[in-house]
């Protein structure tokens, strides 16, 4: 991960804006700016690892939301969704699934105007060999909660989510 302000510097920072922008609350600050250092920690640890599997992490978990779905197939637009990306990148997205054949690309059963997105044997097996990989990487990051700890902030994260 790349350096990160120390502890000294980042409360400096932080005091001078209190000083200019006396709105600001600097609590909430602080806590956006944990939120967004622990998704980045996690983002580049996982990264990293299915990088050696030529994949990304978007990658990874457009494989994983197929072949979680029945007889493993999904529309784009399900794959979109599921992902929060926009139609274009669920696109590019299945687009390089397709090109390194983990996915199939064909028509629905009922409706012929409709592609569906069908995990190959070779996703499967990639899918096996890598997702011991990174649930080490999740097991590692989240052994410093309790499971207790992890309900509660997935309470508090899902809260601050849906308000938005």
């Amino acid at each position: 991960m790349s350096q990160t302000l120390s502890a000294p510097q980042l409360e400096a920072m932080l005091e001078a804006l209190a000083v200019k922008m006396p709105s600001l609350n600097i609590e909430l600050v602080m806590l956006s700016r944990l939120i967004r250092l622990v998704h980045t920690s996690i983002h580049s640890e996982l990264n990293a690892r299915v990088h050696q599997h030529n994949l990304s992490e978007s990658l990874w978990h457009a494989l994983l939301a197929t072949y979680a779905q029945p007889n493993q197939e999904i529309l784009p637009s399900e794959l979109s969704n599921i992902l929060h990306l926009t139609r274009t990148s669920a696109t590019r997205l299945s687009d390089e699934l397709v090109q390194n054949e983990w996915i199939t690309r064909t028509t629905h059963p009922v409706d012929r105007r409709k592609i569906m997105l069908k995990l190959t044997d070779a996703g499967e097996q990639l899918i096996q060999e890598v997702s011991p990989e990174t649930n080490e990487v999740h097991h590692r990051i989240w052994s410093a909660l309790s499971k207790q700890e992890c309900e509660q902030l997935r309470q508090l994260l899902s809260k601050l989510l849906y308000a938005a």
